[in-house]
């Protein structure tokens, strides 16, 4: 009777045969008898269960980055008769080797000990101030956790962030519109471009020399969704055949990755039935998918499905290279429960503030930067400018920017609204009069 190994692939990682997976740590960790035995003896007793970490260089080559002791574990198996079936991995970003390697101090196995005489980091020069991060070669301080109290107590910093007073429609007509395409507007401290998040230019034009420490969004979701309002609203690029919505993804989160700064983290709203497209498009272009929330609405959504929709997934991860940030307690759950707006008439996929700033509070800190590439309704923007972030805010769609514009000067009246155009900032009062003239939007 065959001996097999059972291998579980619980995220519908890609796989690959175990000899294609090649050491890269040398003489870092010093293997343990004992606990190599444990290993094995959990791996036949209750089946393979945890992917191996793994960077793919120019050449295709796969490197362990987190699984050295697993791989010892699986071959020592097969060597006594097990067969192993190929191995599910989660695909590392690293820009070359050495940060490879720095990848590799990151994940700190328990499986093995270091060895103190360790020359890798030497050798990739990777010196000791990336190495403290990791808590490597350095006393690790105890944490009283008496003076922790207050983390699990604190108040939420959404909490008080306060929805739209005014009833807004998007332009009615062509002529109601002021944004055009290129525009950026400074609004108050944020930018908001009338711009296509797969252009680098446009993204470019958007960042203005700098980086983001969080991207917020909620990209179309591919379902040919319309708005449920007397104006019928739809979404640019939101039913396409899945190769093409798949490419979509992937060059959008590759805009997203190369702007986001090492650890930044992401969350992404998509549709359920979208959700292969969304995980395998944020892996392809470098991200790390950690846990998946979800909105659950006080109503449901009517629809032509058997169950009715109250809720939407949101995917949470960061862009490797340096640790991701968080800024709350230990007390948030997967699970956000916020009332949905009462009327879509800015946006048809419109999200309440509150639970935009929800996640945002989460992961960021104030005076940071946030990143939303599929701006719609400019929730995200109207959400930083109560929790002090700068939104960085992109739309292809002018009459959304339009819209964005108008509710941005209705809640906040006071903050001084700028434009570029063409290259060229025109003062407050120049862009004051273009707004005045064009005074139909709000309802």
């Amino acid at each position: 009777m065959e001996k097999l190994i059972e291998v579980f692939n619980l995220g519908g990682l890609p796989t690959a045969p175990l000899d294609s997976f090649l050491e890269l740590q040398e003489d870092f960790k010093k293997s343990d008898p004992d606990k190599l035995s444990k290993l094995q003896m959990l791996i036949i007793t209750r089946g393979f269960k945890y992917a191996f970490k793994a960077w793919q260089d120019s050449d295709g080559k796969l490197w362990i980055i987190d699984a050295h002791q697993r791989r010892k574990a699986l071959l020592a198996l097969r060597k006594s008769g097990f067969t192993i079936p190929e191995i599910p991995y989660e695909p590392i970003f690293a820009a070359d080797k050495k940060e490879a390697v720095e990848e590799i101090a990151a994940y700190n196995s328990e499986f093995a000990t270091r060895n103190p005489d360790t020359l890798l980091f030497k050798k990739y020069n990777i010196d000791s101030d990336t190495l403290q991060r990791f808590n490597l070669g350095y006393e690790v301080k105890t944490t009283d956790f008496g003076q922790l109290s207050p983390l699990f107590a604190q108040e939420h910093e959404s909490e008080n962030v306060q929805e739209d007073a005014t009833d807004f429609n998007v332009p009615a007509s062509e002529d109601t519109v002021i944004a055009r395409p290129g525009d950026i507007w400074l609004l108050g401290s944020h930018r908001l471009m009338c711009g296509d998040c797969r252009s680098k230019a446009d993204i470019t034009a958007l960042m203005n020399g700098q980086h983001a420490d969080l991207c917020v969004t909620d990209p179309p979701y591919n379902v040919n969704y319309e708005g449920g309002t007397e104006e019928e609203l739809t979404i640019q690029n939101d039913s396409m055949e899945n190769d093409l919505f798949a490419t979509f993804l992937r060059q959008v989160f590759s805009v997203m990755f190369a702007v986001l700064k090492p650890g930044g983290s992401y969350y992404i709203f998509h549709a359920d039935s979208e959700g292969e497209n969304f995980r395998a498009s944020l892996r392809k272009a470098g991200f790390k998918i950690a846990q998946c929330c979800i909105w659950v609405k006080n109503t449901m959504v009517m629809g032509r499905q058997d169950y009715q929709w109250q809720h939407e997934p949101c995917l949470y991860g960061w862009k490797p290279g340096a640790g991701h940030q968080w800024n709350s307690d230990r007390k948030q759950t997967t699970v956000w429960n916020f009332d949905k707006p009462q009327r879509n008439a800015i946006h048809p996929t419109m999200k309440p503030i509150a639970l935009m700033a929800y996640p945002i509070s989460n992961s960021s800190t104030p005076g940071q930067i946030v990143l939303d590439i599929f701006s719609g309704s400019g929730s995200t923007l109207m959400a930083c400018q109560q929790i002090d972030r700068i939104c960085h805010a992109m739309e292809i769609d002018p009459k959304y920017v339009t819209a964005t514009i108008y509710r941005y000067r209705a809640m906040f009246p006071g903050q001084p609204i700028r434009l570029v155009r063409n290259g060229e900032l025109l003062d407050v009062k120049q862009t004051a009069d273009m707004i005045a003239d064009q005074n139909k939007v709000i309802q």
